[in-house]
């Protein structure tokens, strides 16, 4: 299976940074967002391959965000989670969705571009959300 570099990944995620900082600072968006990731995440599960388990985080970290539940999420954490969202959602990115077996090759790795970069922050948020819910995280 082909592999989308790095360099391709931050290019695809840079087309939707300025949207992400303008929707991050809308909880009822975010709250959408989160929504419709959670749709799509559903629905092709089984095309997402290795971003299926970190992508629930993601999500559930947006959640929070909006709901001022969780706040300590650095503003840069946030946009980048955000535009990572943005970019699986959008049917227009680098390789169009609806092309077999490749459509979501560029989706995951500018999910795990991200992913890399705010691991740190997600630990943190995976800590206080087992804390504060009791939920039992890896």
């Amino acid at each position: 299976m082909p592999e989308i570099s790095d360099d391709a990944a931050r290019r695809g995620l840079r087309l939707f940074r300025k949207k992400a900082e303008a929707e991050a600072r809308e909880p009822s968006r975010l709250r959408s967002l989160a929504t419709r990731a959670r749709t799509k995440m559903k629905e092709h599960g089984d095309q997402i391959g290795e971003i299926r388990e970190d992508l629930p985080v993601l999500v559930r970290a947006v959640r929070a965000y909006s709901a001022g539940e969780y706040r300590k999420l650095p503003w840069k954490t946030v946009t980048s989670i955000v535009a990572a969202l943005l970019y699986f959602v959008s049917p227009a990115d680098l390789i169009p969705d609806f092309i077999p077996v490749i459509g979501y090759i560029d989706d995951a790795a500018v999910i795990a571009l991200v992913l890399r970069g705010v691991r740190g922050d997600l630990t943190k948020f995976e800590r206080w959300e087992s804390k504060t819910r009791g939920w039992l995280t890896p």
